[in-house]
């Protein structure tokens, strides 16, 4: 069996768009494009399982193949904070601005060596069928460093970006160039093994 499209379990145009270059020629569409739909409550404890049902939910309410990821940013030496907690890593567990959350993040770890400095940008890919089971599932993870402070760049709404020092280029995340992100893309080699998947899918 074809599948002849792929429905994208969030109304996130950046994502779309990221994923309709990631995925080149296969049928993408946004959740949006078939109507409007409850968003289903994330109170998974990983992001895998964020993912699953985020896919599985948008799969029953429209009985289509869906596509749906999750992930966020993980700091070894804060037990893997931020991790799904996300933005409410703040005392209180209250919402934060982006620098307010990278001021945080970096005054945990103020005096750790670089060695105790690990983080990773992570995430979490699954696709269910048209009755919500997860039929593909992976994962990858782009490995740094958390800076001393916050880089030169800032992208709004991703926050960790501006202090995730990436060794192999000696710039945070947000600093990289279009090549770079291109090389360096965690969520590429997945989008290759989905694609493979589709293929063989029957």
């Amino acid at each position: 069996m074809r599948i002849v499209r792929l429905v994208l379990g969030s109304t996130n145009q950046g994502k779309l768009q990221e994923w309709t270059r990631l995925l080149k020629n296969l049928p993408l569409v946004s959740i949006s494009k078939l109507g409007s739909f409850p968003e289903p409550q994330e109170i998974g404890n990983t992001f895998a399982e964020n993912a699953r049902i985020k896919a599985s939910h948008y799969a029953l309410l429209t009985n289509e193949y869906v596509f749906s990821e999750d992930g966020g940013f993980e700091v070894d030496a804060l037990g893997g904070l931020p991790g799904v907690k996300s933005r409410r890593i703040l005392p209180g567990d209250r919402d934060g601005t982006d620098d307010e959350l990278n001021e945080y993040v970096l005054s945990r770890l103020k005096g750790f060596p670089e060695k105790k400095r690990t983080a990773r940008l992570i995430f979490v890919a699954t696709l269910a069928d048209p009755k919500g089971k997860i039929v593909f599932e992976d994962s990858n993870s782009l490995e740094g460093l958390v800076t001393e402070e916050i880089g030169p760049i800032r992208i709004p709404d991703y926050p960790f970006r501006s202090i995730l020092l990436i060794p192999e280029v000696g710039k945070t995340y947000a600093e990289l160039t279009e090549e770079e992100h291109e090389k360096l893309n965690h969520k590429k080699p997945v989008a290759q093994r989905l694609a493979k998947f589709l293929l063989e899918y029957k």
